[in-house]
């Protein structure tokens, strides 16, 4: 195994970037009223989900719902006539326009986009205006990156199961209340082989780099180099824990999996304190060349409006097949006159290479 880290204070993550698609599909279960007569659906509503996180350029997902038929199903239209403007609280203010990239062709929303970063400790303020679903609004705070004292792993046995182990120490920061969000993912990367010769770079993978590479390679300091390629592409894994202070404790039995950790500092405002998570190993090693890649540990300081409807959600997904979802409750976001939610965070990570390249 290698790892690639320590901590940083900001990092990039094309990832669940900002696009929460399993939240789609959560608020396409749940986006109605209890009965499913004609006429009482959430139709024609802007929706927003969006994590904004300190260190990641400006990306927001938009889409409007739609009622398909009489059945009461629900689907997701991209919006392409939408003005999108962010501000901060330094009344700097910031266009986005959609994106059109082919990494975006399959999200359900369009993709809006500013080159610029987000900060941690500011405040954002977003408004979407269209001109026929009208204007919508919301605002978060990016808190300030979670302090991590320290963070050891090792392979374990847990519940049977083959685990990473994490012990995590915070330093609680006394003056604010923090929501902590532990998660981690598999993010897909593609190996890229290429080396220079006489100041060029060549790809060892192409048929010219090959010729040159199979002509120099024995040459005095020649050196076949490798770099990792992101391909936008990640599997949630599963956690578990035994700490009764997370919020996990109260809504399932800590025996079974989670997709997120949640940590309120209640029990210790202004404190260090530890906690330990195991991830799940099945899928930390791909025999399919396409699902090769890296784990990303990441320690999370969330918005309370994120850290909220983030908790709903893993309680809906915990809940789902065992009550109708007639009787589920939709999560609260924090937009005004639409859907979903707009909700800052920071974090750090750890990156693991298991796979062999």
């Amino acid at each position: 195994m290698n790892t690639a880290t320590t901590y940083y204070p900001f990092f990039f993550i094309d990832c669940c970037k900002k696009l929460l698609l399993g939240m789609v599909v959560l608020i396409v279960m749940v986006s109605c009223k209890k009965t499913f007569s004609s006429g009482q659906f959430v139709d024609d509503k802007l929706v927003v989900l969006a994590e904004i996180t300190a260190g990641d350029s400006m990306e927001i997902p938009i889409g409007k719902t739609i009622k398909v038929g009489s059945g009461g199903l629900i689907r997701f239209e991209k919006v392409k006539e939408a003005t999108v403007t962010i501000k901060d609280a330094n009344s700097r203010t910031y266009t986005l326009l959609p994106n059109w990239s082919p990494q975006y062709n399959y999200n359900p929303t369009t993709v809006f986009t500013n080159r610029r970063y987000f900060r941690s400790n500011m405040t954002y303020f977003i408004e979407i205006n269209h001109p026929t679903l009208g204007i919508i609004k919301a605002s978060t705070h990016i808190p300030v990156t979670p302090k991590i004292i320290s963070l050891d792993t090792s392979a374990e046995i847990y519940r049977g199961k083959d685990v990473l182990a994490a012990t995590i120490t915070l330093q609680d920061d006394g003056a604010n209340e923090n929501f902590y969000v532990i998660e981690a993912v598999k993010e897909s990367v593609k190996s890229n082989k290429f080396f220079y010769y006489n100041g060029k770079r060549y790809n060892y993978d192409s048929q010219e780099g090959w010729a040159v590479y199979e002509r120099v390679k024995n040459t005095p300091g020649f050196q076949l180099l490798r770099d990792t390629i992101p391909q936008n592409n990640f599997t949630r894994l599963n956690l578990y824990t035994e700490d009764n202070n997370s919020e996990n404790s109260r809504i399932d039995n800590l025996a079974n999996p989670f997709r997120r950790i949640f940590i309120p500092d209640l029990n210790f405002n202004g404190q260090n304190y530890t906690t330990k998570v195991y991830l799940d190993r099945q899928l930390f090693i791909a025999t399919d060349p396409k699902k090769k890649g890296r784990v990303r540990l990441q320690v999370k300081s969330a918005s309370k409006e994120l850290y909220d409807y983030l908790l709903v959600y893993e309680k809906y997904k915990t809940d789902f097949g065992q009550v109708p979802s007639s009787q589920l409750i939709s999560p609260i976001g924090n937009v005004q006159n639409g859907l979903g939610i707009f909700g800052g965070s920071s974090r750090r990570e750890r990156i693991f290479y298991f796979d062999q390249f």
